[in-house]
């Protein structure tokens, strides 16, 4: 009996072990199955990406090979004006099919908009890193413009002076609005020109919901100081931003009124017209050194839907009248909001 007995606890204890390796093999295998579905999904997500990204450059090959053919079709017709009129990439594509994917594409000027690098002038010293310092008459301008385009145009003046600080070389606040380092807890101003108008967000004073009206960055940019503004493609409220100190409202009609019956093909004939002809010798050739009637920069932007997902490409290019056109920006952006119109209409 004794025997029977032990021999029944030995079998007990054999089957709670069995059992016990039987739920730690089945533990196991559904480790195995759930790391290997989800690499399998990250996989199949990773591959999905990609091949929308491969749409979209496809896509933004099409359009710097058509910005390439619109500067030999007017280099042809010795014209070199870019406009919203007769050039066809100023035209919003509509979505088009391509494989498994449907792609829509828009192109926009960059010079049509307010470069927040106008804030700062290059410095006549030749020594290295060059200066930058602050242009009082861009700051009024951009203060012009966020006060047409903010949510809250009361803090026009606050970011403006603020952007002012953050791309000239001192550390020294110069308006009681500004802001240097010492206002800021967790970085430090950059002393630079800004690389992207979204540089805007890191300003001290700035809020989500200053962006939050629509097409506020569409008005914006961030190109070399020396670049030009666009007449051709200049919205209203930039054109009545930059020539507020000058000609004002009734330079911005005139603009307007000409581009209605075609390009403007020259800056020099533009500033014959009243109410320009009746400024000073020296504010027409500022303006004339500030204003342009084509464009070296360009944005492209691509959606891409296909049916594990959506992806936006934003490539910004530099198509000079003397030189190769290249690309010298890639963002893949989340999809927030619509593409931005092309030309800078708005």
């Amino acid at each position: 009996m004794k025997y029977l007995a032990m021999k029944s606890r030995q079998q007990g204890a054999a089957l709670i072990i069995v059992l016990l390796l039987f739920a730690v093999l089945v533990t196991l295998a559904v480790e195995v199955m759930y790391r290997l579905d989800h690499f399998r999904t990250r996989t199949a997500n990773l591959l999905s990406w990609d091949q929308r990204y491969q749409y979209a450059i496809a896509a933004e090959t099409l359009a710097i090979q058509a910005l390439i053919d619109d500067l030999e079709n007017d280099r042809s017709n010795n014209a070199l004006t870019d406009d919203c009129v007769k050039d066809r990439w100023g035209v919003k594509f509509p979505p088009m099919p391509y494989e498994q994917a449907m792609l829509t594409a828009a192109v926009q000027d960059l010079q049509g908009r307010f470069n927040i690098n106008w804030l700062v002038q290059v410095g006549t010293n030749t020594d290295l890193p060059p200066e930058y310092i602050r242009n009082p008459d861009a700051i009024a301008q951009l203060e012009q413009l966020l006060a047409v385009i903010l949510a809250e145009p009361q803090r026009a003046s606050v970011l403006a002076l603020e952007m002012a600080d953050w791309i000239d070389s001192n550390n020294l606040v110069d308006d009681v609005d500004g802001a240097e380092d010492g206002e800021y807890r967790d970085r430090r101003t950059a002393n630079l020109p800004a690389a992207h108008e979204s540089e805007l967000r890191a300003l001290r004073s700035f809020a989500v919901e200053d962006a939050s009206k629509e097409g506020f960055w569409s008005y914006l940019t961030a190109l070399p100081v020396t670049s030009k503004l666009n007449v051709n493609t200049a919205s209203l409220p930039v054109l009545d931003a930059v020539l507020s100190s000058t000609v004002g409202n009734a330079g911005s009609q005139l603009i307007l009124q000409q581009r209605e019956e075609g390009p403007i093909e020259s800056i020099g004939t533009l500033l014959q017209m009243a109410p320009f002809s009746e400024l000073t010798p020296d504010q027409r050739t500022l303006l004339e050194s500030f204003l342009a009637v084509n464009s070296e920069h360009f944005q492209v932007m691509v959606d891409v839907s296909t049916d594990s997902g959506v992806s936006r490409l934003v490539t910004r290019i530099h198509r000079p009248d003397d030189a190769e056109t290249v690309v010298f920006s890639r963002q893949l952006a989340p999809i927030l909001t619509a593409l931005e119109a092309p030309c800078n209409t708005l």
